[in-house]
């Protein structure tokens, strides 16, 4: 009865530090998600929600590095013309030290449909005020090899 009573209990308390790992996952990609979605409905508010104020975008593109505000790739998706755009990440992996967070994983960026680039995003979270927002995006960028 002893060794029963061992085994849940060491099972819960497994259960209690992976479960809320998992549950900090989820979290964190809350507004990762979020920002694909609103970045799929070119939606420059949605964007902005899940942003802190005043950050960059870097970009590794040909070999030459790229910034931009994130309020100018916000005016820049919101005034995308040229049929629907997503950005499709795959198998997210989240790393979290407290109030800090990254997300690392590939991605497809399509047009109509029909991928145009891919590559990597590294993503960096804060937690302020009991709240996830982005607080560094960062990716590279590829056409060739792209899924």
């Amino acid at each position: 009865m002893n060794l029963r009573l061992f085994v849940f209990a060491a099972a819960a308390l497994g259960c209690a530090w992976s479960c809320s790992a998992a549950d900090q996952n989820t979290q964190v990609m809350d507004p990762v998600l979020r920002f694909f979605e609103a970045l799929s409905k070119q939606d420059r508010t949605g964007l902005l929600a899940v942003v802190a104020p005043n950050i960059e975008i870097t970009s590794m593109h040909e070999n030459e590095l790229h910034r931009l505000s994130i309020e100018k790739l916000a005016d820049a998706i919101a005034a995308h013309k040229s049929g629907p755009i997503a950005e499709h990440i795959h198998d997210p992996q989240v790393h979290v030290d407290q109030n800090l967070a990254v997300v690392w994983a590939s991605y497809t960026f399509t047009i109509n449909g029909r991928v145009d680039h891919c590559g990597t995003d590294v993503i960096t979270l804060g937690k302020l005020q009991d709240r996830w927002v982005i607080i560094g995006l960062s990716d590279n960028e590829r056409k060739e090899s792209c899924q």
